[in-house]
């Protein structure tokens, strides 16, 4: 049943003239007309939401992959941190055991000034080698030998 007949049928029963119906039905196509615009509006309005959150969906999984990678390379860097300190920690106990290795040698090594002084206050004679007693040559066939400060002749051995 057409809207025509139906509107004619619902006007019989209510009295009205063909000319209200007439009018009636106009604006009930004036109302289906504006609904149908409105709804085109709405779809319109919809699909460029829809747009809009398929662009923020994709920017959203490139921000995810991005901070994927960021998370990634922190990780590294930390690890690049901890074996940097671990290295500067290993070359600052290495320093200290120098430093301390340093300042027991200088403590067994250190001489008083009253030591110094009776060193160098009693000098060692040096004599030229001609007048060494050490390098004089009394016996040609006798070979000297010094051991320990003193001097030992000693013969070859009989033949």
């Amino acid at each position: 049943m057409s809207m025509l007949t139906r509107a004619r049928h619902i006007g019989r029963h209510r009295g009205k003239t063909p000319a209200q119906l007439k009018k009636e039905l106009d604006q009930a196509d004036c109302t289906l007309i504006g609904l149908a615009t409105e709804i085109d509006g709405l779809r319109a309005e919809r699909n460029r939401i829809e747009a809009q959150l398929d662009a923020a969906g994709v920017e959203l999984s490139g921000v995810r992959d991005d901070l994927s990678a960021a998370r990634k390379q922190i990780r590294h860097l930390d690890a690049i941190v901890l074996l940097r300190d671990r290295k500067i920690d290993d070359l600052q106990r290495r320093i200290d055991v120098g430093v301390k290795a340093e300042h027991v040698i200088s403590k067994t090594q250190e001489l008083d000034g009253e030591e110094i002084r009776r060193h160098c206050a009693t000098p060692t004679p040096v004599l030229p080698l001609h007048a060494s007693p050490q390098a004089a040559v009394t016996n040609p066939g006798v070979v000297r030998q010094t051991s320990w400060g003193r001097d030992v002749e000693t013969r070859p051995p009989a033949a």
